[in-house]
Parts: C-alpha cells; structure tokens; sequence
C-alpha cells in the first residue's frame, strides 16, 4: 500500500509518456482522469489551452510537449494563473545537459555568446527559441534584443545577458531557413566564450547532443545522456510535485517565445 500512495497518475494519450509511465513504475501509474493527475499536454496547436484546461480540472502538474507557437494575445494575456508545476519538453534544450554545461563552467562567466542554428521554415521560429534558451542558460541571465535583421534566408539578432557579475554578456545569434529534408528538427551550435569555453552541438535530425567544455586542464566531452526527453519530463513533474519547489519552466518558455516572435518580426 505504502508504494501505491507514493505512486502519481499520468494522463496521457501519447505513445512515448505511457512510456515514460512505464519505465517509472514506483512513482507513476497510467491514470483515467485529469483530477489529481500529471496531465501531459501536446505541444501541438492550442497548447495553451489544454494547459488552462488541466489546471481547472485539477491536474497537480503539467507537462507541455515541445510546445510549437503562440499567438500574441495569449503572450499578452500573462501573468497565467499559478498553482502548480509546469515542465516543458524542449528536446533541444533538455535540462539536464544545461545543468551539465553550466556545472562544467565551475563558475567562470561567459563573456560572448554566440548561437548559429538552422532549420526548415516551419520549425526555424522553434529552433531560434532553443537557441535563445542556451543563450540566456549559459550567460546566466535574461536576454535582451538590441538588434534584428531579415534577409531572404533567415533572421540575424544581437542580444545581450545581464551575466552573473553584473556585467552584459553580448550575445549574437544567426537563424538560416534551410531545404526540408526526408527528417525534421533542425540543427544548433552554441559557442560560450571565456577563460572557458562551452559547445555545444545539437543534431536533432541524427539524433546527436554533444558537450565540450575546454579548460586550461583540457577538454572534457560530457557523457551521452540515454534517457529519454519524454522520461525526463515526466520525471522532473513527478520530483516538483513532491518537493514543492517552484519551476521556471514555463516562465522561461515565455520569455523565449516572445524573443523569437519579436525578431521574426523585425
């Protein structure tokens, strides 16, 4: 009975969370509503809604998967309502690889960031979020736009960090619209430069994360994370409906999506 209480329902339609619930047996167990439940919602079409909708139907966390675009009004519409943790899915930016890079820096501030990323049309808008994402992880504080440009192939930003020593990290970021290819995803390299220097490579068509970190000691290749971007999520909402400790996920997501729509804009 002991192991039964500690289990949370997951309501889910989608075939890699029964998954996820699967593998995660002493902490979750498929559910049949979204009362007292983890609902996951698809990141797909109104997502924003279904995130409305879980928190009114009494869900205790929320798990939005790659979450696409948002119309300005509902960016507008912030502050959302509270309550309960929000984890979001963002296969390009897995939390768990941020903390891997932010923890290899031992602390030593990022003094340029630099992002190139590419992507067909339709998913580039996701891809430069992402981008902003490990911009503002690795200069360690939110970003601001200070300059935007289109040409015909994709968007160019300058952006600085507030950084941790008070100091602005500039930041610069390049977005080409590339061929669709036979795969989807799009491709990103994250440079954080400094007295040392991060990279990161994301692949998503290869299904490739790499992180270097070089020091003066050399460089170290952090080890490949084989767990799943869905399994993470869905562990992450589990751990914050038991520790009660606030998640900035969603808040963050926010902040990048309006970067993104912002320069797409420009």
């Amino acid at each position: 009975m002991s192991l039964m209480r500690q289990r949370r329902g997951v309501l889910t339609a989608l075939p890699a969370y029964a998954a996820a619930t699967a593998e995660l047996p002493r902490t979750a167990a498929p559910a049949d509503g979204v009362q007292g439940a983890v609902a996951v919602v698809p990141g797909s079409g109104d997502w924003w809604q279904g995130l409305l909708a879980a928190r009114s139907g009494g869900a205790v966390a929320v798990v939005i998967t790659d979450p696409g675009t948002l119309p300005w009004e509902a960016l507008e519409a912030r502050p959302w309502p509270g309550g309960i943790p929000v984890i979001v899915e963002r296969p390009r930016l897995r939390s768990d690889v941020v903390a891997d890079a932010v923890r290899a820096r031992r602390g030593s501030p990022a003094r340029i960031v630099i992002v190139e990323c590419a992507a067909p049309a339709a998913s580039l808008e996701g891809v430069i979020r992402d981008g902003f994402g490990w911009a503002r992880s690795l200069g360690q504080g939110p970003l601001t736009l200070q300059a935007g440009s289109a040409t015909t192939q994709g968007r160019i930003a300058l952006l600085s960090s507030a950084g941790t020593a008070g100091a602005p990290v500039p930041t610069t970021l390049a977005a080409t619209a590339a061929a669709a290819g036979p795969h989807g995803g799009g491709l990103l390299q994250v440079l954080a430069l400094g007295e040392v220097r991060t990279e990161i490579t994301v692949d998503q068509p290869a299904g490739l994360m790499r992180l270097e970190t070089s020091t003066e000691e050399g460089i170290l290749r952090a080890p490949e994370r084989y767990e799943s971007s869905a399994r993470l999520a869905l562990r992450r909402a589990l751990a914050a409906c038991s520790s009660g400790e606030p998640v900035a996920d969603l808040d963050e997501l926010l902040e990048d999506i309006s970067l993104a729509a912002a320069l797409l804009r420009s």
